[in-house]
């Protein structure tokens, strides 16, 4: 199971190198995403850049499938937190996004969450989907995002890029958790779950589970896009992380039945305290900017 941890490490650099391409891309768009859908559309589909972002990041999307089928859902996803701290420096370097030192201080903090999630001896510990919980998470999530969507619309004062990277972490999260759902179900019916397994694929694709991911992940990637035209990935991808592993770290516990060590709460609690510094760092920077 080594080699899985090692390859969700590598996934989560595609991960972010995909980020910032796509932030890259948006970033000069020139006010085409404010006029119309359609211009947004030609924009898209002609940017080179964009394009090749989004191919990183299903390409990594691709490899996430076989590797959460293999692990617990909190060791995989704690390691891709790895992607969001990734960004950020690369956003520092590339995109000329600034970090003082609370927030160089938050990276450190997540990359050594991360590895002691990595250190974990016994990455698989958890059981098949509880389905009960599984739909008590879905109609909370429903309503936090309805409500996220309602309120910015509501006041329009408010910045309403983090509300909607908010609404992207909810969805995300989601997705994890019945792309974990959907492979579990495929392993209880023909045994065994591979990306390379024509059988197991068709079976993937026609349980119910994945056709709610998928309409999580749709609803989560137009919120995604919209936080890159709008927002600071400095801001509005640690607020994702944040969320997004809310979810998905609750659902290990209370749908899947991980067992959570003192080494892997530590883990994720560092890594989580160092993406709340990022966020808190960034916020009273800005302000400060804008003063």
């Amino acid at each position: 199971m080594v080699s899985y941890v090692f390859l969700a490490l590598a996934s989560s650099v595609l991960y972010s190198i995909s980020a910032v391409l796509c932030k890259y891309g948006l970033q000069n768009n020139a006010g085409v995403a404010r006029n119309s859908v359609k211009k947004l559309f030609l924009f898209l589909i002609q940017n080179r850049i964009w394009i090749l972002g989004v191919l990183l990041g299903g390409v990594a999307n691709i490899a996430v499938v076989e590797i959460q089928s293999r692990l617990d859902i909190s060791i995989v996803y704690s390691i891709l937190n790895f992607s969001y701290i990734l960004v950020l420096v690369l956003g520092h370097y590339f995109l000329h996004e600034r970090l003082n030192g609370t927030q160089w201080f938050g990276v450190g903090m997540a990359i050594v969450g991360t590895f002691m999630i990595v250190a974990i001896e016994n990455p698989v510990t958890g059981r098949q989907t509880n389905m009960q919980s599984l739909i008590n998470l879905t109609a909370l999530s429903v309503i936090a995002v309805s409500g996220l969507i309602i309120v910015p619309a509501k006041l329009r004062k408010l910045n309403y890029e983090v509300l909607y990277a908010i609404s992207a972490g909810v969805c995300f999260g989601c997705v994890e958790i019945y792309l974990k759902a959907t492979t579990n179900y495929v392993t209880s019916e023909i045994g065994y779950f591979s990306i390379f397994s024509l059988t197991s694929l068709v079976q993937f694709v026609s349980l119910w589970p994945f056709f709610v991911m998928f309409i999580y992940g749709a609803i989560g990637w137009i919120f995604l896009q919209i936080t890159y035209s709008h927002g600071s990935i400095s801001i509005t991808i640690p607020v994702i992380a944040v969320t997004q592993r809310i979810v998905s770290m609750s659902s290990g516990y209370y749908i899947f039945g991980e067992y959570f060590s003192f080494l892997r709460v530590s883990g994720i609690l560092t890594i989580l305290l160092g993406v709340l510094t990022l966020i808190f760092s960034t916020v009273k920077s800005n302000r400060k900017i804008a003063v």
